[in-house]
């Protein structure tokens, strides 16, 4: 890893305000986009794919010749500069820094799939998923339901702010969290906040209150997802297990593309009580799942000070004790 596990949250950001600065203005350049339509016998949806795909695409093949996989092929680092991140990730993460620990193996895989935890941050990203997939799906349409005198024009106007908004607070959060190397509370924060906006969605009468209610929503749409797909792996030092691992929690986090378009349908405007009650449920569960697995660490944590743990030590060597990875009894979670 290039970085350390008091560097990532906010390293993640920068994905972070990507996503939101692709909600603040996709919309915007797509209603621009569709004045293009029969521009040089193309239809507006051939142009969208084009503009829009375009700088993808591009820095795609950028990344795939340029964007190293570990600090040993960085080409554009010198000698100096690969070793003092390799002791940097060392001194981080001594149970990530032997040779084995940075390889991909099978029993590695295996003890991913069969932990707990990582089942349960997948089912926590899932929540979290639910209202990130919704929000940029449905954000024009539920604004458009606070007043709908509103052009579209002027709708898509005021989602700008709601996802700068979003970007700004998931900085704040990620650097606070580095900061203070904790995780669980800025998610639990985070769903929380974002329930109170999805109530405020419903019951507000006037535009003040909904609108409000989305920018609260908002503070919980990058934060916690983002948060959640930073405190999982960097609890995970051996490559295998954290690779299977992030790809278990993006897999069924991402599942919730496949219900999210359904949770607001057009019958249940304005209130769509139905999206929000859904979304309510699983942030609540997300929350309360974030609680368990911060409760558990601690308690992992005081166990492994106490020397709860030390008979694992028991007849091995200095590298066979860091080659047990997130199950030795000297590895502390971040929580």
């Amino acid at each position: 890893m290039f970085y350390t596990r008091a560097e990532l949250a906010v390293r993640f950001g920068y994905i972070v305000l990507g996503g939101a600065l692709s909600g603040a203005f996709g919309g915007l350049l797509a209603y621009a986009i569709g004045y293009m339509d029969g521009v040089q016998g193309l239809r507006a949806w051939r142009w969208l794919m084009i503009i829009e795909g375009l700088p993808a695409v591009c820095l795609g093949l950028f990344a795939w010749f340029f964007l190293a996989d570990s600090p040993d092929s960085a080409w554009y680092l010198s000698p100096e500069q690969r070793r003092m991140i390799v002791l940097r990730g060392t001194r981080d993460q001594r149970e990530a820094s032997t040779l084995s620990a940075r390889n991909l193996h099978r029993a590695d895989v295996i003890a991913a799939v069969k932990d707990w935890k990582i089942w349960a941050f997948s089912v926590l990203n899932f929540g979290g998923d639910i209202q990130l997939f919704s929000y940029a799906i449905f954000l024009p349409t539920i604004i458009k339901a606070i007043n709908p005198a509103w052009s579209v024009i002027y709708v898509q106007a005021l989602t700008v702010p709601c996802y700068i908004w979003s970007a700004v607070v998931y900085f704040a959060a990620g650097y606070a969290s580095d900061k203070l190397q904790h995780r669980a509370i800025f998610g639990i924060l985070g769903c929380l906040i974002s329930i109170v906006g999805h109530i405020m969605l419903m019951v507000g009468r006037n535009v003040a209150v909904p609108y409000a209610g989305c920018f609260l929503v908002a503070s919980g749409i990058f934060t916690v997802s983002g948060i959640t797909l930073v405190w999982m792996p960097t609890n995970l030092p051996r490559y295998g297990k954290r690779s299977t691992a992030v790809g278990m929690q993006l897999m069924i986090g991402n599942s919730a593309g496949i219900a999210a378009p359904y949770l607001y349908p057009t019958g249940d405007t304005p209130r769509y009580v139905m999206g929000h009650a859904v979304t309510i449920a699983l942030l609540a569960f997300s929350a309360l799942v974030s609680g368990v697995l911060w409760w558990f660490m601690v308690n992992i944590n005081k166990g492994r000070a106490a020397g709860k743990e030390d008979g694992k030590m028991s007849g091995l060597t200095e590298e066979e004790i860091d080659e047990l990875g997130d199950e030795s009894p000297r590895y502390i979670y971040a929580t």
